[in-house]
């Protein structure tokens, strides 16, 4: 029977780093982006006395899952440890070994909860603590007061009869957890986790395959559409492929605007990063550090804004919590090194010495204004263009999108992507030959052709046809799509 313990804590470990290396990676990934273990005595008394003991050291394991095979070993060594000691509890209570493995159900238990990225892995050690406490009371007990087994269970002395209950009671545990494992697992949740991992990392193609299988569903989120068109642009698909998908919610799979949602702050500043637009990446980094706490995330990314916005003294703030960490020292350091050259590798910030007299207040609701003030002011800045179009076909301003075409020349395109042409053709059935001329584009016969039968099958109220052939143009997203009616708003 010892054997067979040893056995099956080999095994549970086994299934439990393999399930945390793999499928259930991004809960390692989430916890680490979400604490930040810090070794000072300032950490230590504003922990204990807001969070308690046990969060403490939750927060210094989590630390560990900096590196995911570290992170992997230490939750399922924690995890096959709850079966250990409940089976030793067992054995000193009963006086017998487990015959029938019922220590394995909270170690279960314990598993399939922290399948959730959001459950608080602080139940994990504080289990292990208690059931160690209680192994050592009654060993404690058991030597200096010999009151043990306090239950007598019946002695199965036939060998066959022990190993056959074992086994089947094995078989069911294992069926069960299977069973729960596929029933219970949140796809999404690593879909949604593994895009934003990617998208830290800068990794678009593995943020593009991990939003279309999502988008392949048929379902739609808004962090996905969010993660997805950033994919797109940084691509090169974007003004080719943003309507592959249907936009149901028109502009708002373009950006986060401001609507107080603390789930909603920890990405909003990515988008504005990725503009160039660091005062409105820091407002928004800063206020999600308020709702989520000085997080690693957001240390770095407050220092580097601060940085680049030469504002050295309140960037040295944030790498100085840095510092106190153990896998952040090194990039801490790195700012450090840099902190006065007003510059961080891989971070543009578009409109670094552009003053506004008087002061400018950003759209916190409309990303809209923000997208045509960059274009104006930044003209090399191929992102803010391919978002304020992609902006104002979603939200049918067919007009101003023509308006801002004149943008277009500053950038290499080969030729007027599908989707610009499709609205270019709109814009002249609206206004005309004569003022369409001033525009100074010319629609290709293939495009009008395109369109006749378009409106061909619109006439026959063939919708069947209509969407399988043109569901991914503009044309039906105006007519059938957009959330702001089938008219073209002309102001």
């Amino acid at each position: 029977m010892k054997r067979l313990v040893y056995t099956l804590f080999g095994a549970l470990f086994i299934l439990y780093y393999i399930c945390y290396q793999g499928v259930l990676s991004h809960v390692l990934y989430y916890h680490e982006q979400h604490h930040l273990f810090l070794f000072s005595k300032s950490y230590f008394l504003q922990c204990v006395q807001s969070e308690g003991w046990l969060n403490y050291i939750t927060n210094f394991i989590i630390q560990f899952f900096y590196y995911p095979i570290l992170g992997s070993t230490i939750l399922a060594f924690l995890l096959a440890s709850v079966y250990w000691l409940t089976n030793s509890i067992i054995k000193i209570i009963t006086g017998k070994n487990d015959l029938l493995q019922l220590s394995i159900i909270p170690s279960l238990i314990l598993f399939f909860y922290t399948m959730e990225a959001n459950h608080s892995l602080s139940i994990l050690p504080g289990s292990l603590l208690c059931l160690l406490m209680l192994y050592l009371l009654l060993l404690f007990i058991q030597r200096y007061r010999n009151v043990f087994p306090l239950f007598r269970l019946p002695d199965i002395s036939n060998k066959k009869i022990r190993v056959l209950l074992t086994s089947l009671f094995l078989l069911g545990y294992t069926g069960y957890g299977f069973h729960y494992f596929f029933y219970n697992y949140n796809r999404n949740e690593r879909i949604m986790l593994k895009a934003e991992q990617f998208v830290k990392s800068k990794d678009w193609r593995s943020v593009l395959e991990y939003t279309k299988k999502y988008l392949d569903t048929g379902r739609y989120n808004q962090l996905i559409s969010y993660f997805h068109h950033l994919a797109l642009y940084h691509t090169g698909q974007l003004p080719y492929h943003l309507l592959d998908y249907p936009q149901k919610q028109g502009v708002k799979g373009l950006y986060f605007p401001w609507n107080s949602d603390s789930r909603e702050s920890e990405y909003g500043h990515i988008l504005y990063e990725e503009l160039g637009y660091i005062n409105e990446a820091q407002r928004w980094e800063f206020e999600s550090m308020v709702v989520w706490g000085e997080t690693a995330p957001h240390l770095i990314n407050l220092a580097q804004y601060n940085i680049v916005n030469h504002r050295p003294l309140v960037a040295q703030r944030f790498i100085n919590k840095l510092k106190q960490s153990l896998f952040y020292r090194e990039k801490a350091l790195l700012l450090e090194k840099i902190i006065n050259e007003g510059k961080v590798p891989g971070l543009r910030n578009a409109l670094d010495g552009k003053v506004d007299t008087p002061a400018r207040f950003a759209n916190v609701l409309n990303i809209g204004p923000e997208l045509q003030y960059l274009c104006e002011n930044d003209s090399t800045n191929k992102m803010a263009f391919e978002y304020l179009m992609s902006n104002l076909l979603l939200s049918n301003h067919v007009v101003r999108f023509v308006n801002n075409l004149k943008f277009m020349s500053s950038f290499s395109y080969t030729k007027l992507p599908r989707i610009y042409e499709e609205a270019l053709y709109i814009y002249k059935l609206g206004v005309g030959e004569e003022e369409f001329s001033k525009v100074g584009i010319k629609i290709s016969p293939a495009t009008e052709e395109r369109f006749k039968r378009y409106y061909s099958l619109v006439q026959s109220k063939q919708l069947g046809t209509l969407q399988k052939e043109f569901g991914n143009t503009y044309w039906f997203y105006l007519n059938y799509i957009s959330p702001y009616g089938n008219k073209v708003i002309a102001n």
